[in-house]
Parts: structure tokens; C-alpha cells; sequence
């Protein structure tokens, strides 16, 4: 497949996500019952996952190769740069008074809170989400880029457009998007700076899997032993 057609695949991998998750899912009423709803995202997350894994695989080995010389300080700085987000994130919202951060109910929210097991699955996107986040906003959307002016204009738009794509985590409340946004922007220098997608992949993971898929994996070996949290 040549390259440019891969480029315009993989750029629509996203889109279609959520174009399906929005419009398409709600068609099929397969959002109506919160268990459909997860079993769907989380099909449709990895279908995705798996397409632009496979869309970019060599460029994935190539910057691998490199990225894996000096791994243990590679992964040192990544654990840095994860507590840098945790402060980021919190100076950011700070700067933005607190009633527009609340978010408006959604009606497609369930009363019931998700048993342990489930939990664990609905951490499966947010712990696979990097790979197409960054690989689309990063590589393709900034690192294509040759003209430095233009690349610099690019790390502020892809940082929006990241920020956006998460319109349903927040129920479009734009301005608890905005920390993500700057989030995109900060994951754009660490790629700039780094030369490697690998660099802005493993941040990106780490901090995914710290807020989502670590704590669903405590409360599920906490169910076992019978302790409810």
C-alpha cells in the first residue's frame, strides 16, 4: 500500500470512531443499555486499534529499534514527564473557575456503577487509545509537517483537535476540554523534541493506565478477596 494512501487511512481511523460511536451505535440502539454500550466502544476501539497498528507497523519497528537504546532512561524520562502532565493538568484547570469545568448530565448515563469485571473492560480504550491518538495527532498530523512555521501552527491546532475528540468524555463541555488540549500540545513537544513516536506513545500509556486501567484492576483483585470499595 503506498504511503500516502496509509496517511489518509490512518487519519480517518478516528473519525470514523466517532462518527460510528455517535451516529451509527444510536441507529441499532446499541446505546440504550449500558453493557451494549461498553461491549460496542470497547469492539469498535479495538478494531480501530488494530487498523492503524497495522497501517503504520514498519514506522512502528523502525522508531522502536531507536527508542529502545537506552530504554531504562527513556522510561525513567517517561515517568517524569507523567507527574510533569499531573501538575500540568492541575494548573491549567486552576487557571479556569470551576463552574464551567462542571459537567452537564448525560442521558445516556447509568445510575448502577459497573461491577469490577466491567470496569477493567471499560479501561480497555483509554489503555489502547494511544497508539492511534499519537500516531494521528503526532505523526500524522505534526510530524508530516516540513516547514517549521507551519509545524508550529500544527502543534497548537493537532493540540486542539485532541482536546476536541474527547467531546463525549466531558458531554461537550468545551471548556473542561481545554487541559486537554494543552495536554495535546505538550504530548506534540515531546515528540518534536524526542524524534520518536515512541517517546509521546509511553507517556501517553503510562498516564492512560494510571487513570484507568490500574485502579480497574485494584478494585477487581480487591473483589476477589471480597472487599467493596
Amino acid at each position: 500500500m503506498e504511503t500516502s494512501k496509509k496517511q489518509w487511512l490512518g487519519l480517518l481511523v478516528i473519525p470514523l470512531e466517532l462518527l460510528i460511536g455517535d451516529y451509527i451505535f444510536p441507529i441499532f440502539h446499541l446505546t440504550k443499555d449500558p453493557k451494549v454500550t461498553l461491549l460496542s466502544s470497547t469492539l469498535l476501539f479495538v478494531v480501530g486499534f488494530l487498523v492503524i497498528i497495522y497501517l503504520f507497523r514498519d514506522f512502528l519497528k523502525e522508531q522502536w529499534k531507536s527508542y529502545r537504546q537506552k530504554l531504562f532512561l527513556r522510561l525513567l524520562l517517561s515517568i517524569i514527564l507523567v507527574a510533569g502532565i499531573f501538575l500540568l493538568l492541575r494548573v491549567v484547570r486552576g487557571l479556569i473557575p470551576s463552574e464551567l469545568l462542571e459537567l452537564r448530565s448525560s442521558t445516556t448515563d447509568s445510575s448502577q456503577p459497573l461491577s469490577p469485571s466491567w470496569a477493567v473492560l471499560a479501561a480497555v480504550s483509554p489503555f489502547i487509545a494511544p497508539f492511534a491518538e499519537e500516531l494521528t495527532f503526532r505523526y500524522l498530523l505534526l510530524g508530516k509537517i516540513s516547514n517549521k512555521i507551519l509545524r508550529i501552527i500544527m502543534l497548537f491546532v493537532q493540540g486542539i483537535l485532541f482536546g476536541l475528540v474527547h467531546w463525549s468524555n466531558f458531554n461537550g463541555n468545551i471548556y473542561a476540554m481545554i487541559p486537554y488540549m494543552v495536554l495535546g500540545v505538550y504530548f506534540g513537544l515531546i515528540y518534536l523534541l524526542s524524534k520518536n513516536i515512541w517517546s509521546s506513545i509511553m507517556v501517553h500509556w503510562m498516564l492512560n493506565t494510571m487513570n484507568a486501567m490500574l485502579p480497574a484492576l485494584l478494585l477487581l483483585v480487591l473483589s476477589l478477596f471480597g472487599i467493596k470499595i
